[in-house]
């Protein structure tokens, strides 16, 4: 006969279950931004803490940089001023070098290397349990600190073990988060998408992007993407259009969504002349199309002659085919 060893579990595994099933609800109704937030709540309720910072970095070699950020109470510059006083960054040494351990810091580890007191003075505390994850073999670290304002009461072993424990679940609910955002604007279609940050490292990514990216970049392996994308990014413009490739990207706090497709016809008109394509192409007269979409007669002539020219069509029954292909693509 099997013996019960306990009827009832104790009120720290109640509590860190429950945490954790929060967590991962929130991971599935939340914008990553939004997740984070909660996330960071969530903590403090089983490990208090007056401010906190969660970001994706990558490591090469000596060299730190932390690419995107969520910020808990902290300045909003506290990332560009980490990657300038990087690689001496005391902080980002050691965690990792130590990598999936919460360390605990005070002044006493501050004033061991000026930038990082600094640092620490800048954000406004006085002790901190930081911890970093490598996420794969790219050099890819998911790190949290969470700090007080004040010595007192100072970290204790049982919260550096809370925060072990829970440092790996925040990571999967992350990227969980990622999938159900991504997942939330899919329009069906051939695409895939990924998530990425201002320069351009791809942190979640669907089976597709490779071939997709590849189509366009035949010489693409990541995990950075290609320069055009860095770039259209970097300058926050919404939609690439290659010979080859249609990407649109969409930032949710310091992540970046892309989604990826081939490219299409329809993909050179502008969106006024699509509208009048998609309206026109559906049976509707161009009196119809013109009080649906406010316009003039006139200017829904001047835009489909536009969209023939681009589209290559002559009739409305090749643009009803040419329209109605590239949405079942799309």
């Amino acid at each position: 006969m099997n013996q019960v060893l306990s009827s009832s579990p104790s009120p720290d595994l109640v509590e860190y279950s429950t945490v954790l099933l929060r967590l991962y609800e929130a991971a599935r109704y939340n914008t990553v931004h939004a997740f984070q937030r909660e996330a960071m709540i969530l903590i403090s309720e089983m490990l208090p803490f007056d401010r906190g910072w969660w970001g994706r970095s990558t490591v090469h070699g000596q060299v730190h940089r932390v690419h995107c950020s969520y910020l808990h109470d902290l300045p909003e510059d506290v990332p560009q001023r980490l990657n300038l006083s990087d690689p001496d960054n005391l902080v980002a040494v050691r965690t990792t070098q130590s990598p999936d351990r919460a360390l605990y810091f005070g002044p006493q580890d501050w004033d061991q290397q000026p930038s990082t007191a600094a640092l620490a003075a800048h954000m406004g505390i006085e002790q901190a349990l930081c911890i970093a994850r490598f996420d794969g073999p790219a050099g890819h670290v998911s790190f949290i600190s969470i700090a007080r304002r004040t010595s007192t009461p100072a970290f204790t072993t049982r919260e550096s073990q809370l925060l072990e424990l829970l440092m790996p679940h925040l990571s999967a609910a992350l990227d969980l988060c990622c999938v159900a955002q991504m997942a939330s604007l899919r329009h069906g279609g051939r695409q895939a998408m990924l998530t990425t940050d201002a320069s351009g490292w791809v942190h979640v990514a669907e089976s597709g992007v490779g071939e997709l990216l590849r189509s366009e970049w035949s010489g693409w392996s990541g995990p950075q993407l290609p320069a055009p994308l860095v770039e259209q990014i970097a300058a926050n413009r919404t939609i690439f259009l290659g010979r080859h490739l249609h990407a649109q990207t969409l930032w949710s706090g310091e992540h970046v969504l892309v989604t990826l497709r081939p490219r299409e016809s329809r993909d050179l008109l502008t969106r006024q002349e699509c509208a009048v394509a998609e309206a026109f192409s559906s049976g509707r007269s161009y009196k119809e199309v013109a009080r649906e979409l406010m316009m003039a007669p006139a200017t829904v002539r001047h835009h489909l002659r536009a969209v023939y020219l681009k589209l290559g069509v002559t009739d409305k029954a090749m643009l009803a085919r040419s329209m109605g292909a590239s949405s079942s693509a799309g």
